[in-house]
């Protein structure tokens, strides 16, 4: 039997190698072992921010108000349609990486792209709040774009009448904190609050500018930008735009006709 010498060049190989492989097992048995944990720290924080934009406040626990105030459901973007047969689907439902996997993703044309994403998935998830007797309350409608720095994630939830903001939340982005991380600022998201998508010819006027016009015709659509953050204020309402102005307009068309919250 062959002895190791240690001191050896083959030896100091061959212990780096030994050495290597055991914290390669140690890294991957604490991932398997992390991963349910993981799992539920991203269902947790997905609803907690669609509970933000709901208008329920969390009464027992997170999961329980969710449960009860809550319905997912899977939409085709393109009809505008939902899909039954994925609802069971739809909570948790990967659209970014969806949004990049080939047939399970379309590509957006360049000039409709201000939003700058590329892609997106075909199918996204959409969220219903419902009250205590499970009367519809606002749709809960996912969204995301590129920044200035990060693509920005979010939630925007309106009224039945498919065109009053109700609320909106980001819950990913990579911001620069004081400027364009103001985006988490609650103040500046109270802003949107009873602004409108869509103006009396259904023509899509929500607006993010500089110069709002706070007592004219714009008050219902303008929402302030944000003080020393001009190119995120852009990317987000690019993001906004490109969703509710264009991919969920078929959507948002069959809601108002009543052919959705039925």
């Amino acid at each position: 039997m062959l002895k190791l010498n240690k001191d050896s060049a083959v030896g100091t190989f061959v212990i780096i190698i030994a050495f290597c492989l055991v914290c390669s097992v140690l890294v991957s048995s604490a991932v398997v072992a992390l991963g349910p944990f993981q799992q539920a720290a991203i269902a947790n924080d997905r609803q907690v921010n669609i509970l933000k934009v709901s208008g329920y406040n969390v009464e027992t626990t997170v999961a329980d108000t969710y449960a009860k105030h809550i319905e997912a459901r899977m939409l085709d973007v393109a009809s505008g349609n939902i899909v039954p047969e994925m609802q069971a689907q739809a909570d948790g439902y990967n659209f970014a990486s969806a949004s990049k996997q080939a047939g399970a993703s379309e590509a957006i044309p360049a000039d409709k792209d201000i939003a700058k994403i590329r892609s997106r998935a075909k199918l996204m998830p959409i969220y219903i709040a419902k009250d205590d007797n499970g009367t519809p309350t606002r749709i809960i409608l996912p969204f995301y774009g590129q920044a200035l720095w990060s693509t920005a994630y979010g939630y925007l939830a309106l009224s039945t009448d498919a065109n009053t903001v109700e609320g909106i939340v980001f819950y990913s982005h990579g911001e620069t904190p004081g400027l364009g991380g103001e985006i988490d600022n609650p103040r500046w998201q109270a802003i949107w609050q009873g602004k409108k998508l869509e103006n009396a010819d259904g023509e899509y006027a929500l607006n993010i500018t500089k110069v709002p016009d706070r007592e004219g015709p714009g008050k219902d659509f303008d929402v302030d930008a944000l003080s020393g953050a001009t190119l995120t204020s852009n990317g987000v309402n690019n993001a906004v735009q490109y969703w509710f102005g264009d991919a969920y307009k078929p959507f948002l068309d069959n809601l108002r006709k009543g052919e959705i919250l039925k």
